[in-house]
């Protein structure tokens, strides 16, 4: 069945213009397909593969929010996906895909009014789920009043977003499993800190510290364990 996506626009055109918020097309269907694997690139079977128009972008919103849901369907044992959905002319679209709590999950954006892909197909190709971590570290002051320490955790997001327009990725909104920076200064308001950090297991952290304003040293560790406890005192 041939699309004509000039008429299409006229149709999303007329509709915004008097305020409809979504227009389905009936008689049109896309597919979602494309395979999923894990850190290894071992396919990861029953991964739930959403289709959504009007999600929040950027967000990760917990499963059951599917008041609208365009389609869904799951990976079968070789990590292969086929979902058929309806087509919505919206400017947000995503295709989100889920699998066990303690893997990443993965989001594309898109919109739909500006660009339709060829033969209604949306290819993912091969989306990579990193196994997730917990890096919980302490640090306390030893040393007495009056001695400060700067400190930063550099480690890896949990998060993999792609936006597309107009069928090329956007890296400027993109982001995916990026390094993220967690400082902060410890003092005699403040001497001693405690806290968890979700990461990806097998990060390497680089953990950076400067003592009563002294040279900064750089230390690095690897994250080889879903709970990692990091200690460390001034």
């Amino acid at each position: 069945m041939k699309i004509n996506l000039k008429s299409l626009s006229i149709v999303c055109i007329f509709f915004l213009t008097f305020g409809c918020v979504n227009e389905f097309e009936d008689d049109v269907r896309i597919l979602v397909k494309g395979n999923v694997v894990n850190n290894d690139g071992a396919p990861i079977e029953s991964a739930q593969i959403s289709v959504y128009t009007k999600r929040p972008r950027g967000i990760f919103v917990s499963s059951g929010y599917d008041e609208y849901l365009l389609g869904r369907g799951y990976s079968d044992g070789n990590g292969e996906f086929s979902v058929t959905s309806i087509l919505d002319l919206d400017d947000e679209f995503s295709i989100e895909i889920d699998a066990e709590d303690q893997l990443s999950k993965y989001r594309y954006y898109t919109n739909t009014i500006n660009y339709i892909p060829p033969n209604l197909v949306y290819d993912l190709n091969t989306v990579e789920l990193k196994s997730l971590a917990t890096l919980h570290y302490n640090i306390t002051r030893t040393s007495g009043e009056g001695h400060t320490l700067d400190y930063s955790f550099k480690y890896t997001n949990i998060y993999c977003v792609d936006y597309y327009e107009l069928g090329s990725i956007n890296e400027s909104q993109s982001y995916c499993y990026n390094d993220l920076i967690d400082y902060r200064v410890l003092n005699d308001i403040s001497s001693d800190v405690e806290r968890s950090l979700s990461t990806t297991l097998g990060a390497t952290i680089e953990f950076r510290y400067a003592i009563d304003d002294q040279p900064e040293i750089i230390e690095t560790f690897t994250i080889d364990q879903p709970t990692y406890e990091f200690n460390f005192s001034y």
